[in-house]
C-alpha cells in the first residue's frame, strides 16, 4: 500500500469515537418497560452529547417543565415529551374534558382577559368621556371596549403567553392514563443544560438527571 493509499484509508478524526445515536423513545421503553406509550412529541428524537431528563407522574408539572426547557433553547425540537401509561376505559368514565384542554384554555383566557377588559374599558371610557362628556355614550363605549379587551387579551394570554410547542401539546392527556411523563432536553451545547437546570420552576414532583449520548447517567 502506498503512502497515498494509507492517507486515503485513514479514518476521519473523531468519526469512530462517537456512538450511534440512541433513540429517546427506545431509551424510555427500556427504562420503564411495563408501561405503554400514550403520547410522544418527537418519536425520532435521539440523545445528543448533553441531555437533561425530567421524570414525573403529573402531566401539569411536565408541561411546565417542557416550557422551562424550551425557553432556554432556540428550537422546539430540542425538547421531547413522552407520556407513558395505560389505557383508560372512557365509556365507563362519565367525565368531560379528561385531558384538561378546555379547562386549561379557559383558565389562561380568564387570567389574561379580565385585566385586558378592565384596561380597555378604562382607557376607551375615559377618552370618550373627555371628548363627549356624555355618560350614556361613555358607558356604551366602555362596555364595548371591555368586550374587545377581554377577547384580545384572552387570546394573547392563551396562544402566546402559554406556548404551543409540540412537546407542550403532548402533555394534554387524560391524567388517569399517565403513570410516567418524561421530558427530555437534548442538545450539543452544555451551557443549555445549565440554563435549563436554573430555569426549572420546581423540582418538588420531578426527578431530574443528566444522560450522555449513550443513555448512561452522568453523576
Amino acid at each position: 500500500m502506498t503512502n497515498d493509499d494509507r492517507r486515503t484509508a485513514a479514518p476521519t478524526p473523531g468519526a469512530a469515537s462517537r456512538p450511534d445515536p440512541v433513540n429517546i423513545t427506545a431509551w424510555a421503553r427500556t427504562e420503564i418497560p411495563h408501561l405503554s406509550e400514550v403520547s410522544n412529541s418527537n418519536p425520532t428524537a435521539t440523545l445528543q452529547r448533553h441531555n437533561l431528563i425530567a421524570i414525573t407522574d403529573d402531566v401539569d408539572t411536565a408541561r411546565v417543565v417542557a416550557l422551562d426547557f424550551e425557553r432556554t433553547t432556540s428550537g422546539d425540537n430540542d425538547t421531547t415529551m413522552i407520556v407513558l401509561g395505560h389505557p383508560v376505559d372512557r365509556e365507563s368514565k362519565a367525565q368531560v374534558d379528561p385531558e384538561g384542554v378546555t379547562s386549561h384554555a379557559a383558565r389562561k383566557t380568564l387570567l389574561g382577559g379580565i385585566p385586558g377588559a378592565i384596561v380597555f374599558a378604562l382607557v376607551i371610557g375615559l377618552g370618550v368621556w373627555l371628548i363627549t362628556g356624555n355618560a350614556g355614550v361613555t358607558a356604551g363605549a366602555a362596555i364595548g371596549a371591555a368586550i374587545f379587551g377581554f377577547y384580545s387579551a384572552g387570546v394573547w394570554s392563551f396562544v402566546i403567553g402559554t406556548g404551543q410547542s409540540e412537546a407542550f401539546q403532548q402533555g394534554f392527556v387524560d391524567p388517569d392514563a399517565a403513570d410516567a411523563v418524561i421530558v427530555a432536553l437534548h442538545v450539543e451545547d452544555p451551557s443549555a443544560i445549565e440554563r435549563a437546570r436554573r430555569a426549572v420552576s420546581s423540582e418538588d414532583r420531578i426527578r431530574l438527571f443528566e444522560l450522555d449520548e449513550r443513555g448512561q447517567t452522568i453523576d
